[in-house]
């Protein structure tokens, strides 16, 4: 089965939205999958993503199709990363299904952050990036080198990180889907305080980030606690 996928070329998102202006605008988005038909689920998650990426080119991103399996997972999380940080919380997908001509068909609903480009008077010089935002792009750029560790209960790799916005930074794990969320990346403190959700429970985090990636810290659900390392594999 040929596979669409999605490559990012232009304007990049993460590190870079500080430097757009952010306006939002309704979107309703067809979507459809390869036109291979293989199973519904795979041909709607086709679908979706590629709603996703009409999405993100609406945000003011311009994406183009390739035709190789190679790199499709890598590809479709980091579209689907991006999409997480235009769409607005609360949009929806509407399945419709099979169409006659044997493609399937989504609808998407909802509001993206309209990512446009700041005037020349309004850009300023650079600032010289701080060390936790050089960590946390380490970390976003190969989180597969990474795994997260909590104490007594295990470690676990991480599949995905990225800056959700200019504030924050969003890690996923493989522990009963869990999903950290970090806050105040933008004043450049070591120290990130955050929350943590997964399927059974959620709560508070707190890290001291290293250079390199990786970091130190502890977890809190109630009166419970606990180590959290994120580390080198």
């Amino acid at each position: 089965m040929q596979v669409v996928l999605l490559s990012l070329v232009g304007l990049a998102l993460g590190l870079a939205l500080p430097a757009l202006a952010n306006q939002r605008i309704a979107v309703q988005i067809k979507g459809y999958d390869d036109g291979v038909k293989s199973t519904a689920g795979q041909d709607y998650k086709e679908a979706v993503l590629f709603a996703k990426r009409e999405a993100i080119e609406r945000a003011g991103v311009s994406v183009k199709s390739l035709t190789t399996m190679e790199d499709y997972l890598i590809k479709s999380d980091y579209i689907e990363s991006q999409a997480e940080a235009v769409l607005e919380p609360g949009y929806d997908v509407l399945d419709i299904g099979y169409q006659p001509d044997g493609s399937y068909l989504v609808v998407l609903t909802g509001k993206v952050s309209l990512m446009t480009k700041a005037s020349e008077a309004d850009k300023q010089p650079p600032a010289p990036e701080s060390m936790l935002l050089t960590a946390l792009s380490r970390l976003s750029a190969s989180p597969q080198e990474f795994e997260l560790s909590l104490g007594d209960i295990g470690n676990y790799p991480i599949e995905k990180a990225y800056f959700a916005n200019d504030e924050q930074f969003v890690i996923h794990y493989d522990f009963r889907n869990g999903v950290m969320t970090l806050n105040n990346i933008n004043k450049g403190i070591m120290r990130l305080a955050g929350t943590y959700r997964t399927d059974t429970d959620s709560g508070s985090v707190e890290l001291d980030f290293n250079p390199d990636g990786s970091a130190e810290g502890h977890w809190k659900f109630f009166l419970a606690s606990g180590a959290m390392t994120i580390r080198k594999k």
